[in-house]
């Protein structure tokens, strides 16, 4: 452990010129920020598909507990369709904190 005071150890702060140079401007916050077409469409169709495998799920699982022969392809798409539905918003909410760590 060193014993040097905190005063001692900080950098001093830029000049006041330096400052005044790149003046930031916050954003309004009457105006929402723009979202991206394509995070908009990524949205769209992982609510699409979360739905879609929900319902394909519910049919198969209605159908089986009912005695009947369930079609291969509906199990295929419950099983696909939610995972793919997961990842696709896992990844918009990655993006998300990403974004907002930018700034």
């Amino acid at each position: 452990m060193s014993n040097t005071p905190p005063e001692k150890v900080r950098v001093p702060a830029a000049s006041a010129e330096k400052q005044m140079s790149a003046p930031h401007t916050p954003p309004d916050p009457r105006v929402p920020p723009r979202k991206s077409p394509l995070r908009w469409f990524a949205t769209l169709l992982a609510a699409v598909l979360a739905l879609f495998g929900l319902g394909t799920l519910a049919a198969v699982l209605i159908l089986s507990l009912g005695g009947e022969a369930v079609a291969p392809w509906l199990v295929a798409a419950s099983l696909y369709a939610l995972p793919l539905a997961f990842l696709l918003m896992a990844g918009l909410v990655i993006d998300g904190i990403r974004r907002r760590r930018r700034g």
